[in-house]
Order: structure tokens, then sequence, then C-alpha cells
């Protein structure tokens, strides 16, 4: 008999952790994926909502990236950047293109195109820090 209430009691009190655990964990998932009414939290953490559409066209990175490798190949030309130089400055501008063209995809985000931006910034003041370098080691 003794076994019996011991089995009996193990039951309830398993049912009643079930019953109370499920509705928190119902809410947890219905909330996760969007269906509680609110947004779904693991959309805003994977990805920034995509800006409007008139900003993806505004986005004019290949023309600076192409403006960029006209002013490495001019610093090449003139004696200024060496081969190395010149080369490692292309292929960063090589890869800003292809980050580019892999966001627009989708559409740009604002930290995407804030992102673009500050590294075709960066790639402009590294072709124009080691133009300037090599024109006073030319001196």
């Amino acid at each position: 008999m003794r076994m019996f209430a011991t089995g009996i009691v193990a039951f309830a009190v398993t049912a009643i952790l079930i019953v109370v655990a499920a509705p928190a964990s119902a809410q947890i998932a219905g909330s996760m994926r969007g269906l509680s009414g609110s947004p779904s939290i693991r959309g805003d953490i994977l990805r920034d909502v995509p800006t409007d559409p008139g900003l993806a066209q505004s986005v004019s990175i290949g023309r600076e990236v192409r403006d960029l490798r006209g002013a490495i190949r001019d610093g090449r030309d003139a004696g200024q950047l060496s081969r190395a130089e010149a080369r490692a400055l292309r292929r960063e501008g090589y890869r800003i293109e292809a980050t580019s063209a892999r966001y627009g995809r989708d559409g740009y985000s604002a930290a995407e195109v804030a992102m673009l931006r500050n590294r075709t910034e960066a790639l402009r003041s590294a072709v124009a820090a080691k133009r300037s370098q090599g024109l006073a080691g030319h001196d």
C-alpha cells in the first residue's frame, strides 16, 4: 500500500509540474516564433530590418571603388605605390564590391550601408596615405 501511495504522490507532483510549466514554455516558444503578437525575437537578433528600397539605389559603393581603383592605378604609374601595395589595395576594393553585391541581393540595411561606407572611406584613406608615403620616399 505504501508503494502505491508513493506512486500516486509522484504522479501528482509530475502532473502539477507539467501543468505549471506548459503555459510558460508555450508563451516563450510562441514569442520566439512571433506567434504571440509580439515581434520575433530571433528575427531581431539575426537581421536588421531592411531600409527602404530607395536607399539601395543610392548606395554608390561600386562607383566609389572604381574611382579608387583609378587612383591606385595612377599611384602605381607615378611610382608612388609598389606593385604589392597596389595589389593589396585593389584586393580590398574587390572585397568591398563583393560584400556590397552580397548585401544588395536582399536589400541593404542601415548597418550594412554604414559598414560599406566605412570600409570604402578606410580604403580611400589607405590609398591617400600610401601615395603620400611614396611621394615622400622619392624626394
